[in-house]
C-alpha cells in the first residue's frame, strides 16, 4: 500500500510538470523556441570552450591540431550566432521539411506524366496531388517561423492530453484499489 502512495505522489508530480510545460508551450510558443535556441547555443559554446581548453593542454602544431582549433572556434562562433539570431534554428526545421516535401512533389508530378504515357486513365489524380504538395511545401517554406510556433503548440497540447489521461487513469486505479481494500476488509 505504501508503494502505491509513493507511486501516486510521483505520478501526480509528473502530471503537474506536464501540465505546466504544456500550458507554456500552448500559451507562449515563442518563449519555448527562444529557450531551446539559447540552450542549444550555450551548449555549443560550452562544447567549443571545453574542446579549446583540452586542445590547449595537449597542443601540437601539426595540421591536425590546427584543424581542431578551427573546429572549436567554429563551435563557439556558431553558438554565439544561435544566441544572437534566436529564430534561425526554429525556422530551419520547418524550412528543411518544406524543401523535402517540395522535391517529393516535383517527383510526384513527374510520375503523373509517366502514368499518362503508359495509358493510366486516372493519371491526373497524381498530378493534382503533386500540385497540392507543391503549394503546401511553398507555404511551409515561406511561413517556416509560424509553422514552428504551431508545432510547439501541438506538442504542448499532446503534453496536456497525456497529463489528463494519466490523471484519469490514476483516479481509476485509486478507486479500484480502495474498493478492493474495502472488499478484503469485509470478507475478513
Amino acid at each position: 500500500m505504501e508503494k502505491l502512495k509513493k507511486f501516486k505522489s510521483s505520478n501526480y508530480a509528473v502530471m503537474l510538470v506536464y501540465v505546466i510545460i504544456g500550458l507554456i508551450m500552448i500559451l507562449n510558443p515563442s518563449f519555448v523556441l527562444d529557450a531551446v535556441n539559447y540552450i542549444i547555443g550555450i551548449l555549443i559554446i560550452l562544447y567549443g570552450l571545453i574542446y579549446s581548453i583540452s586542445l590547449y593542454q595537449k597542443w601540437d602544431s601539426t595540421m591536425y591540431g590546427k584543424f581542431d582549433l578551427l573546429g572549436s572556434v567554429l563551435c563557439i562562433s556558431f553558438g554565439i550566432f544561435l544566441i544572437v539570431n534566436s529564430n534561425v534554428l526554429s525556422s530551419l526545421i520547418p524550412f528543411c521539411t518544406g524543401v523535402i516535401i517540395f522535391m517529393d512533389a516535383i517527383m510526384q508530378i513527374y510520375k503523373s506524366f509517366t502514368l499518362k504515357k503508359v495509358g493510366f486513365i486516372r493519371w491526373w489524380i497524381s498530378l493534382i496531388i503533386g500540385i497540392i504538395l507543391v503549394a503546401f511545401s511553398v507555404y511551409i517554406i515561406v511561413n517556416a517561423n509560424d509553422i514552428s510556433l504551431l508545432l510547439i503548440r501541438i506538442i504542448g497540447g499532446f503534453l496536456l492530453f497525456d497529463a489528463l489521461t494519466d490523471l484519469v487513469t490514476s483516479i481509476c486505479i485509486t478507486k479500484r484499489s480502495n474498493i478492493k481494500e474495502k472488499f478484503e476488509i469485509e470478507v475478513k
